[in-house]
């Protein structure tokens, strides 16, 4: 099973990631050496092409790896599986998510504030106020293609709320964010979305400075003790526009998809939606991972799992292996809403950089699922679901269904 991680057509072909591959690595060759794709032609803003990394299957590999950053660093060569250098790299290193620790420990500290429990609890009845309504405009019609009409206007709304980012502009935040993690599917005559987005972050900043307003937006770009410049500003945005809605808007269709396939297990969901829903969040995010990858790149000569790595290497943290790692969940493969450990899962990292809109995420797949079992109780499938081509994103981007 010669088959490269690499390949933009494995999760479309496989509706998903590659599980059968996965299993065989962890089974024969846990941390398995995948070379650079020669065919594969770079779409990621300012990349010179792809990484060759050492790809962890096994879920402690991964979680070991993701907690130790000073031996295994987001910071040296960034964190996704496009290769960036020079300059562009510098950019990128201003992504809060490619910050030296002490800098990402700071920046976190400001951020973090509007998602602990006490504050996600006031905003709360208004993410479930337009879950209602988002779910109650699409219950009248019959039918809709669920991603664009449900899935995704939630997300979208929560993360421009938080921001600060005015109604007028959320689709267009929303088509950056899109196009962003579409990067198989962009072509040289793409405009590009990183650029349309700084355009905007830069314009947002400095109406923020001019009238704050207390949104998170402003509390980065008017904090004293950080100074953040406009680069680590508009990257800031960038990694919202992206986090902020495509994990929660994918979940979401991936949630509907599994309960079509998987009747009984709707069934039990349905029989006492509070008592299972959390639970089945978890398992949906376990089973589905979808974002399925990051790399961090080793700072010294050192070893994973008894297996040598040289300083310098890349490694790719499969997550979505990782939570099909039979050592950990028991008959990996099967959905099941009920299982004992499935909040185990690293669907959103772990560590230092662990997602920390977390619990937002689940609130808003809460709010909005609730609305989806009791306004659409029998929603179904009408057509076959569409899957992203990407190398880093499990996202059904349509799926058609009635009630």
């Amino acid at each position: 099973m010669e088959t490269n991680i690499l390949d933009p057509e494995i999760f479309p072909a496989e509706q998903g990631p590659p599980h059968r591959l996965f299993d065989h690595w962890r089974e024969n060759d846990p941390v398995h050496w995948n070379p650079a794709n020669p065919g594969y032609l770079s779409r990621f803003p300012d990349s010179s092409g792809v990484k060759s990394f050492w790809v962890l299957t096994r879920y402690k590999d991964v979680q070991d790896v993701s907690m130790n950053q000073e031996l295994f660093s987001s910071h040296e060569a960034g964190i996704v599986v496009w290769a960036v250098e020079g300059e562009a790299l510098e950019r990128q290193r201003a992504n809060f998510m490619m910050m030296k620790p002490a800098d990402h420990n700071a920046v976190k500290k400001v951020i973090i504030p509007p998602f602990m429990p006490k504050a996600l609890a006031e905003i709360a009845p208004e993410i479930e106020r337009m879950a209602a309504e988002i779910v109650a405009s699409a219950a009248e019609k019959g039918q809709c293609e669920f991603v664009s009409e449900v899935a995704a206007r939630l997300p979208i709304y929560t993360f421009c709320e938080l921001m600060g980012i005015p109604p007028h502009l959320r689709e267009q935040v929303a088509e950056y964010g899109n196009a962003l993690a579409d990067v198989e599917n962009q072509t040289e005559q793409s405009l590009d979305p990183m650029m349309g987005l700084f355009a905007l972050a830069q314009e947002l900043a400095e109406e923020k400075r001019r009238n704050p307003d207390g949104r998170l937006l402003s509390a980065m770009v008017n904090d004293t003790t950080l100074n953040l410049d406009p680069m680590q500003i508009n990257q800031f945005v960038l990694v919202f526009a992206m986090a902020g809605h495509e994990t929660t808007r994918s979940t979401a269709a991936h949630f509907v998809y599994l309960m079509h396939k998987h009747p009984e297990q709707y069934a039990l969901l349905r029989s006492d939606f509070d008592a299972h829903i959390d639970n089945a969040i978890d398992e949906v995010l376990r089973f589905t991972s979808t974002t399925t990858n990051f790399t961090r790149a080793a700072t010294e000569d050192t070893e994973i799992g008894g297996y040598p790595v040289k300083k310098g290497d890349n490694i790719y943290l499969s997550y979505a292996a990782a939570n099909r790692d039979p050592s950990i969940f028991e008959d990996p493969h099967r959905f099941d809403i009920t299982r004992p450990n499935a909040k185990r899962h690293l669907a959103f990292g772990v560590g230092p950089h662990v997602c920390i809109g977390a619990r937002l995420a689940k609130m808003q797949l809460r709010a909005l699922l609730k609305e989806v079992v009791t306004r659409m109780p029998e929603i179904r499938l009408i057509g076959e679901p569409e899957w992203l081509r990407s190398v880093w994103f499990n996202a059904i981007i349509k799926m058609p269904v009635r009630f």
